[in-house]
């Protein structure tokens, strides 16, 4: 499946992408902020022939997806979602999803990454049966937290408890949105 955004490409994982997820993984940025930890080339191959074969089941709960620039086909990041949680809400049933994205420093502050989580969104509230999403990240990573907010994420009442992150106990912060106060962009 591919997803096409005014200036993005968001196309499932290939084995051919782990030089360049390994490359993102390997980042000071995200190694430092996510618990992601890829800690060589295989890890990286293990991780993507998770979500290839994830992909192939009839009870698909990952949608993870390649970022490249549709002009260069240049890789710039990685983006996607899992299914959490059967829950209702209001009498109705369906899935809590959450988000997670991953973006090459040398393209922050162009907008890709909001441009790329709101196709996310809309894709997975539009034909998934979504409830609700949301997404977490360290309280320190303005970036990441200001994305969310862009994107029409509010902060979540319920906050996750504090995590290690090398070796240091940070405090995360969570954002949602749920179908109900979804707006289409």
């Amino acid at each position: 499946m591919e997803l096409k955004t005014e200036r993005l490409i968001l196309r499932e994982f290939a084995l051919d992408d782990k030089h360049n997820l390994y490359k993102l993984f390997s980042e000071k940025f995200v190694s430092t902020y996510e618990h992601l930890q890829m800690k060589n080339i295989s890890d990286v191959e293990s991780y993507i022939k998770f979500h290839m074969e994830n992909a192939k089941s009839s009870n698909r709960t990952h949608y993870y997806y390649v970022m490249e620039l549709q002009k260069t086909r240049e890789f710039i990041g990685s983006i996607g979602y899992s299914f959490v949680e059967e829950t209702m809400i209001n009498g109705i049933s369906g899935w809590v999803m959450e988000l997670e994205y991953y973006l090459l420093e040398e393209h922050w502050n162009k907008g890709y990454m909001t441009e790329a989580l709101r196709k996310i969104i809309s894709s997975a509230f539009e034909k998934d049966n979504i409830l609700k999403i949301f997404a977490q990240c360290r309280k320190d990573n303005v970036k990441s937290e200001n994305v969310m907010i862009k994107c029409g994420m509010y902060k979540s009442a319920k906050q996750p408890e504090h995590k290690m992150y090398n070796g240091v106990l940070k405090e995360p912060v969570r954002y949602e949105l749920t179908a109900d106060s979804y707006v289409r962009v």
